[in-house]
């Protein structure tokens, strides 16, 4: 079954890269509202002062949306402003089961450029600095709660990916990102002032971009 579709999705990109390399290119509009979503895996957080305890999570998703525009008449750098939120739940302690989970909110800013290939695909690659409220939700080992707070940080992103513009107004995209934060602090807790490593997180994305 899985073979069976890895083919198919295989005969559906070389279909699309075919009739993208036949169609006219695609000259898109300088503004474009985007957004996109997918799943997410997050590093294992190492607690601060707990012989090198790590925190573990399931597989999480994430999701974004985001307004930016061309500034060069080549259009190929764009500037972003984008709203990033990841979600995942905890599944180990040191070793133990646990529960809970963490959520994160972003709001960032992009520089992102288009590598112009003749035809309706388009690679890009970008980076981006801002802001980032982590939430931490009930981390708890048989019954006891051991962190539960929130933190606000300095957070920076990476991503990469491709588009394929359809017409000037619409564009899907498929990339990745890589989301980091600094470390975080989560105070008034049963045992005081908790600290762990800052989020580090890779995701998977599809996405969709109208442009006006």
């Amino acid at each position: 079954m899985v073979v069976r579709m890895l083919r198919v999705m295989t005969a559906g990109v070389i279909f699309l890269m075919a009739a993208g390399a036949q169609a006219q290119v695609q000259v898109p509009k300088d503004w474009y509202i985007a957004i996109g979503g997918g799943g997410a895996w997050y590093d294992d957080q190492k607690v601060t002062g707990a012989g090198g305890v790590k925190l573990s999570t399931d597989t999480g998703y994430t999701a974004n949306v985001g307004i930016g525009t061309y500034v060069d008449e080549e259009k190929v750098v764009r500037l972003e402003l984008e709203g990033v939120y990841e979600n995942a739940d905890y599944n180990n302690f040191g070793g133990a089961k646990v529960g809970g989970s963490t959520n994160s909110t972003g709001l960032m800013f992009n520089v992102l450029y288009d590598i112009q290939t003749g035809s309706n695909w388009v690679p890009y690659l970008g980076a981006g600095i801002g802001y980032a409220r982590v939430n931490v939700d009930n981390v708890s080992q048989f019954g006891v709660t051991a962190i539960n707070g929130n933190d606000n940080v300095f957070a920076w992103q990476f991503k990469g990916g491709i588009a394929y513009q359809f017409n000037p107004s619409m564009a899907v995209t498929v990339g990745y990102r890589y989301f980091g934060t600094d470390n975080l602090s989560f105070g008034d807790q049963p045992g005081g002032t908790v600290k762990t490593e800052g989020l580090s997180i890779q995701s998977a994305e599809v996405g969709f971009r109208y442009h006006f």
